[in-house]
């Protein structure tokens, strides 16, 4: 790995965990801001798993159809940008059809209306919080406000719409299996699978000319940040403050050099 990729990997976890703590220190500060409704109990949490899957496949399918650019043109009914959200809401439709069609709260898919102010400011200064770890880390050219400036420029909105969906989709079919399987083997089976999921990059990081041991050690470092997602958000049952913070990493992007928007 070269000094620009791995100073882009480690700002990327940089900021990623400094926002997970930073819920952590809020989760602490203001306990009641989130879990602040009981837990659905499926009648059927397996059946309600199974058709999760279904809505993520034909979500994939229309996702094809909107690669073929087969759904609403750019700028052909509104601005291109609201098109653009407008499109990432039919892609990700089917998940929002199966919460309606089965008459589950938003809840289920770690939505919830109650002290949504207070949990929006707290997602937004955690995401300022990640971005400024990232630049520590990395240290583009661009100062603060311009970055700022450019992550949260109106232009940007569909790609912030694609994130909340995706936070979204992601939710409904956890809920869904940690249901089915229960708290404890939900936690157990998903971080095998993060771990797993990142040990499948052995090769393409071997090709690249690491070693083994820098390997394993991005391997190690993967798992264990994406198994922490995991934990605190079953725990936090909220996708609204992270997803200020997947947005903003995800827009970090393109800042790795002197890159702008």
């Amino acid at each position: 790995m070269n000094s620009f990729s791995s100073s882009y990997y480690f700002a990327l976890t940089g900021g990623y965990t400094i926002g997970l703590l930073g819920w952590w220190i809020a989760n602490r500060w203001k306990p009641g801001l989130w879990n602040a409704y009981p837990e659905y109990h499926f009648l059927h949490p397996w059946w309600d798993t199974l058709w999760a899957f279904l809505a993520a496949l034909v979500t994939i399918a229309i996702g094809q159809l909107y690669t073929g650019d087969m759904l609403l043109p750019k700028g052909s009914i509104v601005d291109p940008v609201l098109t653009e959200a407008l499109n990432q809401m039919i892609i990700f439709s089917p998940f929002i059809v199966l919460l309606i069609v089965r008459r589950q709260p938003f809840t289920t898919a770690w939505l919830s209306s109650r002290h949504l102010p207070e949990r929006l400011v707290i997602g937004f200064v955690l995401a300022i919080a990640a971005i400024c770890v990232f630049m520590l880390i990395r240290q583009p050219s661009d100062a603060l406000g311009t970055i700022l400036g450019n992550v949260y420029h109106p232009k940007n909105s569909g790609y912030a719409a694609q994130i909340l969906l995706e936070d979204i989709a992601i939710a409904v079919v956890f809920v869904r299996f940690r249901s089915a399987v229960g708290a404890k083997w939900f936690l157990i089976v998903l971080i095998a699978v993060a771990f797993l999921f990142s040990a499948s990059h052995y090769p393409a990081k071997l090709s690249q000319g690491l070693s083994f041991m820098t390997a394993t050690r991005d391997v190690i470092i993967d798992g264990a940040l994406v198994s922490a997602v995991i934990y605190v958000l079953q725990r936090s049952k909220d996708v609204v403050w992270f997803w200020f913070i997947h947005f903003a990493m995800d827009m970090m992007q393109f800042y790795t050099g002197n890159t702008s928007l």
